[in-house]
């Protein structure tokens, strides 16, 4: 009995020694991270894309995720990945207009799609793709607001879209 009375003198310490040298790995690990080599950082997103490498681009329901939301101007390779269950597209819009802000009317004859001649202006698109397919699209980005969105029927008004900066 003594024996287990001496084991709970001593257990409460040890593990609160347990969680401060935890908590110290975290903090010294964070402290000592590498500074930013050229890599674009944007909020709520990683920030390693480098200059001159490729743009990976997850399209699926109901999403469109890009690893950041500004790059440099000029030439750009997105990788796009239909990760969905269902056809989805990849197009970018050069326009001064939010994507929140885009109406849903029509377009090529087509219900629920926004009508890409009128909120700006088509840069490229990597047409319908199948679901697990990957495609690439080459664009010379000019400095501006842009928007990457879905446009097949609906998609755009669930959520397939998000602003882009090129600066």
């Amino acid at each position: 009995m003594e024996t287990v009375m001496e084991t709970k003198k001593w257990l409460a310490p040890a593990t609160v020694a347990v969680f401060l040298l935890a908590a110290a790995c975290t903090s010294s690990k964070s402290a000592t991270a590498p500074a930013s080599t050229g890599a674009i950082a944007t909020t709520g997103a990683p920030s390693a894309v480098p200059q001159g490498s490729g743009v990976p681009v997850t399209v699926a329901e109901w999403s469109v995720t890009p690893p950041v939301s500004t790059l440099p101007s000029g030439k750009t390779t997105f990788t796009v990945t239909n990760s969905g269950t269902i056809t989805h597209e990849f197009v970018v819009l050069s326009t001064d207009t939010a994507a929140a802000d885009i109406a849903i009317k029509s377009f090529e004859g087509e219900p629920d799609r926004i009508n890409e001649d009128t909120a700006g202006t088509n840069v490229g698109e990597t047409g319908d793709m199948q679901p697990g397919t990957t495609k690439t699209l080459k664009i010379n980005l000019a400095p501006g607001h842009y928007v990457f969105f879905c446009n097949l029927p609906g998609h755009y008004g669930q959520g397939m879209h998000v602003d882009f900066t090129i600066s």
